[in-house]
């Protein structure tokens, strides 16, 4: 490759790392379907954990769902009830022992708003996007989706669409509604999910630890 076009290539890498956020409100509009498939794409060209799943091929699954749908509703309404579960769990943790309150106080809180308003970008979102990860031995699953999430966001961030990671959708992994919404055995596999749309407003980027600072050359 000519060092003009090695060079070209790094910029825009880097305006596309530089510019990516995380979005919280989007538009109404659907992105077109096939950009949706381009953002797919991108998650299964990821890094898996090939020594922990063998020669397994199915590794990696993906499940699209869209505002509206019947699917949507159904999700959020099981992703709300974990929300709450996961209130009345800490709650009575924290009973127990009032020692650990500061400390789980401000996750209960976002839980609880989860209850009360939804779980953020399902069904707020044009599009809610689940992956699903095969579990091996040793457990490398949730690097994979980190990989995988990691490489949508980037896409997403090129098509000019919004990305919200919805954190909660790890959890639905033991809940047996959830996966039987996605046709999926309960303990085979692991779960990351995504909220997808144009954005509404993009914020200003998050600052950051000074990169010189920060690193050390080993001798």
């Amino acid at each position: 490759m000519e060092k003009s076009d090695l060079k070209e290539r790094n910029q825009i890498l880097d305006e596309i790392l530089e510019s990516r956020r995380s979005i919280r409100v989007f538009k109404e509009e659907k992105p077109p379907k096939d950009w949706i498939e381009d953002i797919i794409e991108a998650g299964m060209l990821a890094p898996y954990a090939a020594a922990a799943v063998g020669d397994e091929k199915d590794f990696r699954r993906f499940f699209v769902f869209e505002k509206g749908s019947e699917s949507i509703e159904t999700a959020a309404q099981l992703m709300q009830k974990k929300a709450a579960d996961g209130v009345q769990h800490f709650e009575n943790l924290m009973a127990e022992k009032p020692f650990i309150r500061s400390k789980f106080e401000p996750f209960v809180k976002r839980l609880q708003m989860a209850v009360d308003n939804g779980v953020p970008g399902v069904g707020s979102a044009p599009y809610f996007l689940v992956v699903a990860e095969l579990r091996g031995v040793p457990p490398a699953e949730q690097e994979s989706l980190a990989h995988v999430l990691e490489n949508m966001w980037l896409k997403a961030t090129a098509l000019d669409l919004g990305f919200q990671l919805v954190s909660l959708t790890s959890q639905m992994a033991e809940d047996e509604g959830f996966m039987g919404l996605l046709e999926l055995p309960l303990k085979k596999f692991a779960l990351n999910g995504c909220a997808v749309g144009y954005p509404a407003f993009i914020p200003p980027a998050t600052p950051r630890p000074d990169t010189m600072k920060a690193t050390r050359w080993m001798d």
